[in-house]
């Protein structure tokens, strides 16, 4: 049991430490690509992309809702309208060659089934490389002061 506590206190060390900001390599190039595509798609309500680039049991979790499998997010889809999206510098870690957790902040106006989103939130994104293409698992958003 230590040993996982020294691996979760490491990775926290590094996610966290400014030094974590990954210069951009071919590797997190190709990574923040496939973002920007599943963003578009979720701004286009794009749902055969949106299946395409996430795991079918991708959790997704903000203030406003939780999902627990890629089907049960990509039937709400359309009580999700955001009319505003701005990101700030995304910070990248690879845990493994195949794996990247993304962190970053974002001011969004918009709603869900009618309720106001929250306007500044950090987000999480944990990804997985699976026979060569990139793979969402996982977002979470945080409200922020």
């Amino acid at each position: 049991m230590p040993l996982r506590y020294i691996l979760v206190a490491m990775l926290s060390c590094s996610f966290f430490s400014p030094s974590a900001i990954a210069e951009e390599s071919e590797a997190d190039a190709e990574l923040l690509k496939a973002v920007a595509t599943l963003d578009e798609a979720f701004s286009k309500r794009d749902k055969e992309t949106i299946r395409s680039m996430t795991d079918p049991m991708h959790i997704s979790i903000s203030p406003s809702y939780q999902f627990f499998t890629q089907e049960a997010q990509l039937k709400a889809l359309p009580e999700l309208k955001l009319t505003f999206f701005k990101a700030s510098p995304k910070i990248i870690v690879h845990p493994t060659p195949r794996t990247a957790l993304i962190r970053y902040e974002a001011n969004i106006e918009g709603t869900f089934e009618g309720k106001t989103l929250a306007k500044h939130v950090q987000i999480l994104e944990s990804w997985v490389k699976k026979k060569g293409k990139w793979i969402e698992t996982s977002y979470q958003e945080t409200p922020l002061p």
